[in-house]
């Protein structure tokens, strides 16, 4: 949902006229407000994960042979899926209002339910793959949006709305619509030297798709 909302956000921006000083000024307002709402949303989520982690861990320590880990972040990453490599979708695409199930990178094969599933397993994907380069993160061109008050990985969570720590001790922003997603992943694959080819997307079919309320679209279909 919170995909949805951000991505809402980007349309009413670019639905505003910006040559009409009048809509100028009163979309500005509009999406100002939007903001703080999104915000206060992000963060009433991100505490009721935070109890609801907790909460697991309470329950589990009934049973010390039972592992403890962060089903929160977790959720269906590691359902299996069925993918057709003859739909499969490219890293230039627009994902606003789609789903995905999973992804192919550098020929492995990824689930993921949702686009931040998606994105925390190209990050893993990186690390293990180069990890003096994953280091540097904080210090290359990807860390810094075109905003100067925008981060998107650093050594601490202080500058970010939902910082995750994903990998190699690095916190990435996560409060990312689909599209600004795919914009992080593609920013990546560029740091780390790795051709658009290499990466695909795979879609929910439709009925799934439905199931959730989103609009259906025959070129979604996997």
């Amino acid at each position: 949902m919170s995909e949805d909302l951000l991505a809402l956000s980007d349309d009413i921006w670019l639905s505003i006229d910006h040559n009409d000083s009048e809509a100028l000024d009163w979309g500005y307002c509009l999406k100002k407000e939007y903001n703080e709402q999104i915000d206060t949303f992000s963060q009433v989520v991100q505490n009721i994960g935070s109890t609801l982690v907790q909460f697991e861990k309470i329950s589990l320590l009934n049973d010390s042979s039972t592992p403890i880990h962060d089903t929160i972040n977790q959720g269906r990453d590691n359902k299996n899926f069925e993918y057709n490599e003859n739909q499969a979708h490219s890293i230039n695409e627009d994902f606003c209002y789609k789903r995905p199930c999973g992804m192919k990178l550098e020929n492995q094969i990824y689930p993921g339910d949702t686009w931040k599933a998606i994105y925390r397993k190209t990050i893993k994907h990186l690390s293990d793959k180069s990890p003096d380069i994953f280091n540097q993160l904080p210090e290359s061109g990807f860390a810094k949006g075109r905003r100067k008050d925008k981060v998107y990985v650093a050594l601490t969570p202080d500058s970010m709305k939902c910082p995750e720590n994903i990998a190699g001790g690095l916190y990435f922003e996560t409060n990312l619509s689909a599209n600004s997603i795919r914009d992080s992943i593609h920013k990546l694959l560029r740091v780390f030297s790795i051709p658009d080819s290499e990466i695909v997307f795979y879609l929910r079919e439709d009925k799934e798709v439905e199931e959730l309320g989103e609009p259906i679209s025959a070129q979604n279909k996997t």
